[in-house]
């Protein structure tokens, strides 16, 4: 028997649980409170396990026809390479850094979802939520005033400030850090360093400025200081598009999972876009619910994904301490690994396989 399901929120999260739910049969609803996918998002970066997982749908195929396939890294400091960081030697298919704004990618999704005659509700806000026996019962507020409905499960896929999370009782354990980021979307016709790479760019202050290739001559920067361009070096030209600001947080719900009701993606975990695997994550979250769902297998839920998110929380926040170092003992031991590292290939195979999603 085919359950009733509402997935709230319409980011990668939400979308990749409708699809996977879809493509076996069912037919989820999904709401989202935003009139519209957010352009200027932090998530760029698609990785090897998350097209595995969407290639079923047929929604990698979409985003590899949009991507930019980026296959290197170089990390920088003071006008020097300090070392590269090369997915080419992934041993997957899939041996890149697929770079695609995640409003692009939410598009795909779209197109994929409608494709199984799944549409997205939009400026459909979630009011409340509450346990009804073998039933979940929900109040939202949409184009046409109030509803109330029932479901069988629920899925929270409703960002850091999740709705579901919080009317059903459940806090955000952790912080958020203080120094303001930023990022940027801009145009650069004379790019001086090697196309469809990555660059990250260290400073003994601290600071740090990471550009991507989004699209043709199109960059995405980001940074931990108020301007994400002024942190990236060279000679070059740019035309801001757009840019935004944001705080770095650190936290996580003590469970995704209470009663017929779960949480995915930002709603259950988030962290520093150090990593690339905040998206990633939410997408594996999605896949595992939607697997489990199918299977009558819901209650290991939380076991098998809270561990990867806390796991990723805390690696994370390692990874961002040592690109922020300050102070020249702990700037020149933080350079010289990224040295040994970025010249040693074999040292990078463990972290490219985790920044993939191929392993834990």
């Amino acid at each position: 028997m085919t359950r009733n399901v509402l997935i709230v929120g319409a980011g990668p999260t939400g979308l990749t649980a409708a699809l996977e739910l879809a493509r076996r049969g069912w037919e989820p609803r999904i709401v989202e409170r935003k009139p519209a996918p957010t352009p200027l998002s932090k998530a760029v970066g698609i990785s090897a396990h998350s097209l595995d997982i969407l290639e079923a749908s047929g929604v990698s195929a979409r985003l590899l026809a949009r991507g930019i396939k980026v296959r290197r890294g170089h990390v920088r400091f003071r006008g020097r390479v300090l070392g590269k960081i090369d997915f080419s030697r992934l041993r997957h298919r899939f041996n890149f850094l697929l770079s695609l704004p995640q409003s692009d990618t939410e598009a795909a999704m779209g197109e994929a979802l409608a494709g199984f005659g799944v549409a997205v509700g939009r400026c459909t806000a979630l009011l409340d939520i509450r346990p009804a026996g073998d039933k979940v019962e929900v109040t939202m507020e949409g184009p046409y005033g109030q509803e109330q409905s029932r479901y069988d499960y629920v899925f929270g896929a409703d960002g850091a400030h999740s709705r579901v999370r919080t009317r059903m009782g459940l806090g955000f354990e952790g912080y958020v850090h203080e120094r303001l980021w930023s990022i940027a979307d801009a145009e650069i016709a004379d790019w001086p360093y090697e196309a469809d790479a990555a660059q990250l760019f260290l400073n003994q202050s601290g600071d740090i400025g990471f550009i991507i290739p989004i699209g043709r001559q199109r960059f995405r920067a980001v940074s931990n200081t108020p301007d994400a361009l002024s942190r990236i070096g060279g000679d070059y030209r740019a035309r801001v598009l757009q840019v935004d600001t944001f705080h770095v947080p650190a936290q996580e719900a003590p469970t995704y999972q209470v009663g017929r009701v779960f949480l995915g993606g930002d709603a259950a975990h988030v962290h520093s876009p150090v990593g690339a695997r905040g998206m990633n994550l939410g997408i594996e979250d999605a896949a595992s619910f939607a697997r489990r769902l199918t299977g009558n297998d819901l209650d290991g839920y939380t076991a098998e994904r809270r561990p990867v998110g806390h796991r990723w929380i805390a690696l994370s926040e390692r990874m961002l301490a040592a690109a922020q170092a300050t102070g020249t003992v702990a700037v020149a031991a933080r350079n010289l690994a990224f040295r040994i590292v970025g010249h040693l290939p074999a040292l990078q195979r463990p972290m490219l396989d985790r920044v993939a999603g191929l392993r834990e």
